[in-house]
């Protein structure tokens, strides 16, 4: 039986994904297993976590070799156990005898820096800089009227902000598009600062209004996952709409998902032929570039932003999606989905079609 680990930060964090997963890994050869980075004992290189059992549908408690084969579902956070786990998941990346679903990227700097190389993704990033000084927003917000502010190694828009400039200060917006602070003076500017980058490294990027007609702030996310043949297939693709007066829309913090081809289908003519030259531009080349430039990779999640001109940007991409397009759209498409990460590590330790 091939071993398949699902590791998470957290105990509990995904256990209905993993179990769908479990409850179809008998028919593949596959036995699935549940474990955090903090219950690999150093000293024996085992895992204490939960095996499933095919013949009750049930995890149980089990002591464990690590898997052979391991699927990154860690969401990294600024708590003590984040912070311990994350120095682990690296050490069991560099092992030559366990392999990865997918390795994930090293920050969102790292991955822009690649991006602007390429000769046709170039076109559709947005001035991006990491933000060392209040020097370095002041620059922008003066050619820009509104920045954004986004953690480097952040996902699913926490610790997201927007910087306005209004009458002569400036506005810091949350997430949920609250004013957090007027700044008036360069030095109050620079104390925000400090406070923000002891959390983490920060991207500036112009902030788009990337809004309804409602003022509802949107994008379109694409779901990829590499198929049985070890290929990059498209899953699903959907509208995410978050609640009016917000500055992003996050499925985690409110954002509901609509179909995108009755979204698209409303879009003037000229618009959606720039629009839809974009989309095929970054769907056909970005995963397999990324995987190029970053090593293997399992699944994506690429948000776009597009403007009322028809203007296409590409806003973020996550090696570590949610499913949520699909849970929305299209429920039919879950089995496939579930089976996906078993497919596709049969695919690895064999290195043949499954059929």
């Amino acid at each position: 039986m091939i071993s398949f680990g699902f590791v998470t930060i957290y105990d509990q964090q995904e256990i209905d994904y993993s179990t769908e997963i479990a409850k179809r890994a008998e028919r593949y050869g596959i036995t699935v297993y549940r474990f955090t980075p903090l219950d690999i004992d150093p000293l024996t290189e085992k895992a204490r976590g939960l095996q499933f059992h095919a013949a009750t549908q049930s995890w149980i408690e089990s002591v464990f070799d690590i898997p052979d084969f391991l699927y990154d579902r860690c969401f990294y956070r600024a708590d003590d156990r984040s912070k311990k786990s994350k120095p682990i998941m690296q050490w069991l990346k560099q092992r030559a005898d366990i392999t990865f679903l997918g390795y994930g990227f090293p920050s969102k700097w790292d991955l822009y820096k690649k991006i602007i190389d390429h000769p046709l993704l170039s076109y559709y990033v947005p001035k991006t800089v990491l933000l060392r000084s209040s020097t370095d927003l002041l620059h922008m917000i003066r050619k820009e009227k509104a920045v954004i502010c986004k953690p480097a190694h952040g996902s699913r828009g926490k610790g997201i902000y927007v910087v306005k400039q209004v009458e002569g200060h400036l506005h810091i917006l949350n997430a949920s598009g609250q004013t957090i602070a007027t700044i008036k003076r360069k030095i109050d500017l620079q104390q925000w600062m400090e406070i923000l980058l002891r959390r983490s490294s920060y991207l500036i990027q112009p902030f788009f209004p990337l809004k309804t007609k409602q003022n509802e702030p949107f994008d379109v996310r694409f779901f990829f996952q590499k198929n049985e043949h070890g290929k990059w297939s498209e899953r699903g693709r959907g509208v995410r709409v978050g609640p009016p007066g917000t500055i992003i829309a996050n499925v985690s913090a409110g954002a509901s998902i609509f179909d995108f081809s009755e979204w698209f289908s409303q879009i003037p003519s000229p618009q959606r032929l720039f629009i839809a030259d974009g989309i095929e531009t970054i769907t056909n080349v970005l995963p397999s570039y990324l995987e190029e430039q970053f090593g293997p990779l399992f699944e994506l999640g690429v948000d776009l932003g597009i403007t009322e001109e028809g203007a296409v940007w590409l806003i973020d991409i996550n090696s570590k999606p949610g499913r949520k397009i699909i849970t929305s759209l299209a429920p039919e498409k879950l089995d496939a989905i579930y089976e996906a990460p078993l497919r596709y590590c049969l695919f690895l330790a064999n290195g043949v079609n499954v059929r």
